[in-house]
């Protein structure tokens, strides 16, 4: 690792001994930073590889989870700011399923017959019962929609299977895993059940998550790997 990997990690750690040990103020300086340093990292890593469309979705899903970032730091004072955070984070996904299609050989997915979509849609209907009965009618319809998205952008980030190096598919897809996961136990502590430590369950699987994402893209080549016979 670099030494802008690194920066990324120390900020990571203080974050999470932040949330730990409730230091606000620590909380307060390294959660906005966690995903300027990701970016600081991202760039370096993907200086030669501007030319490469799925570059500029990364740097825009980055930007947007900056901004949900913040406006989750203010989600104690108004529950705008934490609707205004959701928002930013659907962006995000909106912008790395986008990422997730550019980043493969022909800019093109492989939908092939998988159980993985069922799996999928069988975790959001277990959310639905966990969430849905405890929130007010008027906010289910975008919770909801977001809900869809985010199974949405694991989704298509399986489909990259054989066109995308290996890599490049598992990194993502796992990368995608503990975003959902991260999401559903925010989503879980804050509408239905109190979870223990929720903020360190939601941020180390959030900044693994993250991580996994920016450097499994990193990992796709443009051209389909010789094979030997």
């Amino acid at each position: 690792m670099n030494f802008k990997a690194y920066f990324y990690w120390i900020v990571a750690v203080l974050e999470i001994i932040s949330l730990t040990f409730e230091i606000d103020i620590l909380h307060q300086i390294c959660k906005p930073l966690l995903m300027i340093a990701l970016l600081i990292y991202f760039w370096d890593k993907s200086d030669n590889r501007k030319d490469e469309k799925w570059v500029s979705f990364v740097t825009l899903a980055l930007a947007f989870s900056w901004i949900g970032d913040i406006m989750l730091l203010f989600a104690f004072k108004h529950f705008m700011f934490f609707f205004a955070g959701i928002s930013a984070f659907l962006g995000a996904h909106i912008v790395y399923i986008i990422a997730y299609k550019k980043a493969t050989f022909k800019d093109k997915l492989n939908f092939k017959w998988s159980f993985f979509p069922f799996i999928v849609l069988a975790y959001l209907a277990l959310m639905a019962y966990l969430i849905l009965p405890y929130i007010d009618s008027v906010i289910q319809v975008p919770i909801s929609l977001y809900a869809v998205v985010l199974a949405l952008m694991i989704v298509i980030a399986w489909f990259r299977k054989n066109q995308t190096t290996d890599e490049s598919f598992q990194l993502v897809v796992l990368g995608a895993a503990l975003f959902t996961i991260s999401d559903s136990v925010l989503a879980i502590n804050r509408f239905s059940h109190t979870i223990p430590y929720a903020g360190v369950a939601v941020m180390t699987t959030y900044i693994i998550a993250q991580w996994l994402i920016v450097n499994g893209l990193l990992k796709h080549k443009k051209t389909t790997p010789n094979k030997t016979i």
